[in-house]
């Protein structure tokens, strides 16, 4: 088990006011959580209004300066947060949304920027609502479980491609089950991690005494028609009288009876109970008490988790034999499997078990330990694993600088005619940062530091310091080194690139990490290397959509790691339209922590102005060095 402790907020997006198999798992795991030690606040909507009212009040304080934090010291854990409620929304005749009101995504916001969380654990990510806004505004990893077979909102996210650029922020995804893991893949191709549900062995586990009497069937779902109450009672007709003596309860909902109770055969009169909606303490009873628990459920479902407490209880196992079913029973091992739908199969897999008490001992007993790995205790270790792997990407923060009185100020991203699509010779550009006011300019051509090496012999003349460096197309996207001596080849992998500035004893500088116009690399590689990144361009002056310097901010945010600006420039009239306020440093030792403290100044100019210069020196110079050829020979 890990032993670092985390401050973690887990995100659900269901009423918390309302039963749900996802916000019980949430709840186990969060008392888990924070018994081990971490402190761990729930975030959910609720219809509760007495407690909405109070976060409101909470985010109120935060808004007016009252105090920093959302939760005062000493509030014991694990906390919860309801930020308000939210409301269905029809989007298909099967499919219903849950939509989330602004004031509740608001409240949210300023929960996120308030407490320092260490990672946010979101649960069904792309249910819209909560998921989404802590996808778009956190500034911390973050850490996704999908629970339910995703099979029905396939056609939802498919025409949202947007999700896809949601899902690649993601540090980590799990999903329940196999099942859940190959459905969520269909939309969202990626690297899951299959981490199935707990269950609490001990509230879930077998009766010291079984009461005396005839065997005892239960089934316990919702009202959905695919949950399979129908098939079941029909199986009971098959069966007939056979069994005269054995019972069914039902549990659930209120409606089942209204719905369902028709289908009750004749013979059956008086043997099956409905209870409706009924506590889950009752649930545990009525589970402890069961021969048989059967689930003809013909999906889609994800990992079981009825199915689970039912084997914990010492109930022989029935159930379809469907995705996500069939990873927590072995047929004929931990319970019996029937196809989906087939009424006929279903009755004889009752039959067999009703009137054979040998073979349901042996399957609970296989059952009971089997189920053994879904104890909480070892669930929660596996989810802290992925904690520790995902937490370990984030610096530490650097520890605060006095500030110096004097501010450099500093441009670090800036071409020379060393690259292609530049003309600006070295001198002028130097002299244009004296002009601007810049103490210090990285020159940073595209696969080639010989323009920074250039500009460093003769800087003093100018009164700039130069920083050597070269931008790297990298066969994975772009990447900046500083402080080089000689030139890196372009078409490495990104992290064979980053090996060979490391080597130079140089700093690795993300230029543009999320604009999608240049050659990026993409966010899984961006993860993968994160721990060797020094520092990310949150700011730079060329790019084309504001957003994509937003993503990037809350990129460095989300590590802590340093944040820069850079012009980009390609033209004189570019240099200096963004740049550092910083302090101090002697070279690259010293570089990240004068950046640390260091501010963004923004100059802007038209894009538009600028790209047209661009585009019409180079085309000028294009043209003037095709007539030299031309001339060249006569």
């Amino acid at each position: 088990m890990a032993c670092m402790k985390h401050k973690v907020g887990i995100l659900t997006p269901f009423l918390w006011s309302t039963p749900s198999a996802v916000n019980d798992q949430v709840l186990a795991l969060a008392e888990r959580l924070t018994a081990e030690g971490h402190e761990v606040t729930v975030i959910a909507p609720t219809a509760d209004r007495p407690a909405v009212e109070e976060a409101h009040r909470r985010v109120q304080a935060v808004l007016t300066g009252e105090r920093d934090k959302v939760f005062l010291p000493g509030e014991p854990f694990p906390r919860y947060f309801f930020a308000g409620a939210t409301y269905a929304v029809k989007h298909t005749g099967s499919l219903k949304l849950i939509a989330a009101p602004p004031e509740l995504i608001a409240n949210i916001d300023v929960l996120l920027g308030a407490e320092d969380f260490d990672l946010l654990h979101l649960n069904e990510p792309f249910v819209p609502g909560l998921g989404w806004s802590a996808l778009r505004h956190a500034s911390v990893p973050l850490v996704a479980t999908f629970h339910a077979n995703p099979e029905k909102m396939r056609p939802f996210w498919s025409t949202r491609p947007q999700l896809r650029r949601l899902f690649d922020s993601l540090d980590a995804a799990i999903a329940t089950s196999a099942a859940v893991r190959d459905m969520a893949a269909l939309s969202f191709p990626g690297a899951y991690r299959v981490i199935p549900p707990g269950v609490d062995l001990e509230m879930f586990g077998p009766a010291r005494e079984r009461a005396a009497g005839p065997p005892r069937i239960v089934f316990a779902a919702g009202l959905e028609r695919r949950k399979g109450l129908g098939v079941l009672l029909r199986a009971l007709r098959l069966l007939g009288d056979a069994h005269g003596d054995a019972t069914l309860d039902i549990c659930g909902n209120d409606l089942q009876e209204r719905r369902y109770g028709r289908l009750v055969p004749p013979v059956w009169e008086g043997r099956v109970r409905f209870h409706g909606r009924v506590p889950r303490r009752a649930v545990t009873g009525l589970l402890r008490q069961a021969d048989v628990f059967c689930a003809p459920s013909f999906g889609p479902e994800s990992a079981g988790v009825s199915l689970l407490e039912a084997m914990a209880s010492g109930a022989a196992v029935l159930a379809s034999d469907i995705p996500g079913y069939d990873e927590v029973v072995v047929n004929e091992g931990t319970g019996l499997l029937v196809p989906p739908r087939d009424v006929r199969a279903l009755a004889v897999g009752l039959s067999r078990l009703l009137g054979d008490a040998e073979l349901r001992r042996r399957l609970s007993g296989h059952a009971l330990r089997a189920v053994r790995r879904y104890d909480w205790e070892r669930v929660t270790g596996e989810v802290l694993e992925v904690y520790e792997e995902v937490a370990s990407r984030r610096r530490h923060p650097l520890p605060r600088r006095r500030r110096q009185q004097r501010e450099l100020f500093a441009d670090f991203h800036v071409h020379s005619h060393h690259s292609k699509d530049c003309v600006m010779p070295v001198a002028d550009i130097l002299e244009r940062a004296r002009e601007v006011g810049l103490d210090v300019v990285a020159i940073t051509d595209h696969d080639s530091a010989e323009g920074g090496l250039e500009a460093r012999e003769i800087a003093d003349r100018y009164g700039v310091r130069v920083i050597v460096g070269e931008e790297v197309k990298t066969s994975e996207g772009e990447v900046i080194g500083l402080f080089l001596e000689r030139t890196i080849p372009g078409g490495l992998s990104f992290a064979e690139t980053i090996s060979l500035i490391k080597e130079q004893g140089g700093i690795v500088y993300v230029p543009h990490p999320f604009d999608r116009l240049h050659t990026i690399p993409s966010p899984a590689v961006l993860r993968e290397n994160v721990t060797d990144i020094d520092v990310v361009e949150v700011f730079n002056s060329r790019l084309a959509f504001p957003g994509f310097n937003e993503l990037a901010e809350r990129f460095a945010q989300r590590y802590r790691l340093p944040a820069a600006a850079g012009s980009d420039a390609h033209v004189l009239q570019g240099i200096g339209t963004s740049l550092c306020g910083m302090d101090d440093f002697t070279g690259p030792d010293d570089f990240v922590a004068a950046l640390a403290e260091s501010r963004i100044v923004r100059r802007p100019r038209s894009r538009i102005y600028l790209q047209s210069l661009k585009l019409l020196q180079t085309t000028i110079a294009g043209s003037a060095k095709d007539d030299g050829q031309v001339d060249s020979p006569a």
